[in-house]
């Protein structure tokens, strides 16, 4: 009998993590097809990445709910409950990064139409890494892998050089031409929505480790 609960409960763990990766893959493809509207002046593909932030958020809520059954209902211990933890707070952190997708989104819906534009320099390049420190993260959640979670932590360093970088170069624009504030404003503001990404992604790494260790890290510094 207890063997039984046990699959049982193994089960409702297996489809918790599915369902935890099944979110990191939606924001993803968020934020990277809001980028690829900002690159390719796509306004249609802007809009639909609005609109998908709905199957996000229903998921997020989905996930809640199987977290705070199974901690009502299965009374789990140790590494269980780590886990289960850790999906709770993962979860938060993903839909924000399905948010700063839609941010970007609705920001280029506002921008696309300047007569003024200012080169995109290092946005996609900030984009990908950030991006690529989420797959990452999710890849050690699926592997409950320390050391790759630590790395993720790592690769933020760049993200944030990059980010100062192309906020420094975007203000000297907007100095050298006031006709550029608006655009120069609009691309800042992408430009902290993918740094933030990379945040996110850190914040994912950390309960990776929380999960595997029952060690609480904050590397996101």
């Amino acid at each position: 009998m207890v063997s039984g609960l046990r699959t049982h409960f193994d089960k409702q763990l297996a489809q918790l993590m599915e369902d935890t990766l099944r979110l990191g893959y939606l924001v993803h493809h968020g934020v990277a097809r809001a980028m690829k509207a900002l690159v390719d002046r796509d306004v249609d593909l802007a809009g639909e990445v609005v609109v998908a932030d709905g199957e996000i958020n229903r998921l997020r809520y989905d996930i809640e709910t199987q977290c705070y059954a199974l901690l009502a209902t299965e009374q789990p211990v140790a590494r269980d409950m780590r886990r289960i933890a850790a999906a709770l707070t993962i979860a938060s952190d993903l839909e924000r990064v399905g948010d700063h997708g839609k941010r970007i989104a609705r920001i280029f819906l506002r921008m696309h139409q300047s007569l003024q534009p200012i080169p995109l320099g290092d946005l996609p390049l900030i984009s990908d890494l950030a991006l690529d420190m989420l797959d990452r993260a999710l890849r050690a959640l699926g592997e409950s892998n320390v050391a790759e979670a630590e790395a993720v932590c790592r690769a933020d360093d760049r993200v944030d050089a990059l980010y100062k970088q192309a906020f420094n170069v975007v203000l000297s624009y907007m100095l050298e031409n006031p006709r550029l504030i608006d655009a120069g404003t609009h691309l800042l503001q992408i430009a902290h929505e993918l740094e933030r990404v990379g945040d996110r992604a850190t914040n994912v790494a950390e309960r990776v480790i929380y999960s595997a260790t029952g060690e609480l890290v904050d590397l996101n510094d």
